[in-house]
């Protein structure tokens, strides 16, 4: 539990207990962030009444408006209702702020075939640090991360939680068991990576443990860290010349875009393979495991200069299903 001061700190403590039982880790790490924000916003302006202000509201908008991307606040305002609500049912004056509207327009980056090389490469070669406890496991982990998140698609965050028992190297499934809005779902694999995953877990003895994470962390019942995983990558982007500089509140060159370039070549691949756009697409949605096909479509967005053969073929199939979807919905 974080540390809170302010007038709202016994309800905040309250709310976030409760939410502690329904929420991921990872969800739950960020509505403390959040709400810890907000709750230093009321101790600096001297909030002396159990009431919150359209004012202050407005405050905590604009500070975070100051270092954060548009999206990122609309999101982080969500999270702020979800509690004035909580407020509001207990009989307190609240006002309830608009989530700010913005425009999607990001657009990953996509590495190229040699970039995927020279990462796979670095990632390999990587220095083995000196850590008694399980340096071996340390050694070859993000690698096969690495692996499992551009041959899978997966989010990093599934990718971490999967334990032993979640992993099925007979079938080649995964099992998310913590997938994003509660959901579960079984991703095969190829089989090629299906064989790595084995050679994997037999250099690092995890076989025959079913609740040891198939990415352990410093502590055996802990995962590897999101942190330490995007640290890294972006150490590798730097050490390789690969790295570019992202413009302010802009997300940029990371882990993610390993899912964003698998969405875009399963989507080439099956057209490549005479698959319909109108059959193939429903199947990659569920795969990646998204609310409906909407969501898929931000992810088959890429600069042209990358596939230029496949800019043309998207284009043609979005424009009579996506423009329909985002209306209806």
């Amino acid at each position: 539990m974080i540390t809170l001061n302010s007038i709202f700190k016994t309800e905040l403590e309250e709310y976030l207990s409760l939410r502690k039982k329904t929420l991921t880790p990872e969800s739950y790490k960020y509505a403390c962030g959040v709400l810890g924000s907000f709750d230093r916003c009321l101790e600096e302006h001297n909030a002396d009444e159990k009431t919150i202000s359209e004012d202050m509201i407005n405050i905590w908008i604009r500070r975070l408006s100051e270092v954060n991307a548009k999206r990122t606040v609309s999101d982080k305002v969500a999270c702020l209702r979800k509690f004035l609500e909580y407020l509001r049912y207990g009989g307190f004056t609240v006002f309830m702020p608009k989530c700010p509207k913005y425009s999607d327009s990001y657009v990953p980056y996509i590495f190229s075939g040699a970039e995927l090389e020279m990462i796979f490469k670095a990632a390999d070669a990587a220095e083995l640090k000196q850590n008694p406890s399980n340096c071996r496991r340390t050694q070859v982990a993000f690698p096969m991360l690495l692996r499992l998140l551009y041959g899978c698609g997966l989010r990093l965050g599934e990718a971490l939680n999967l334990r032993i028992g979640d992993v099925n190297l007979e079938r080649g499934t995964l099992l998310l068991r913590q997938a994003k809005n509660k959901k579960q779902r079984i991703v095969p694999m190829h089989e090629s990576l299906t064989r790595i995953l084995l050679k994997y877990c037999t250099a690092t003895e995890l076989l025959g443990k079913p609740e040891a994470f198939l990415f352990p962390g410093a502590k055996p019942e802990q995962h590897m860290s999101g942190s330490a995983a995007l640290n890294r990558f972006h150490k590798i982007l730097k050490a390789t010349g690969i790295y570019i500089p992202p413009a302010s509140h802009e997300r940029g060159q990371c882990i993610h875009c390993l899912r964003h370039l698998f969405t875009i070549k399963s989507f080439a691949q099956a057209q490549q393979n005479g698959r319909s756009a109108n059959d193939s697409v429903p199947y990659l949605s569920v795969y990646l495991g998204h609310f409906d096909m909407d969501g898929t479509e931000k992810y088959l967005k890429f600069s042209s200069d990358i596939f230029p053969e496949h800019t043309e073929m998207f284009a043609e199939y979005s424009s009579g299903v996506f423009s329909v979807l985002g209306g209806a919905l």
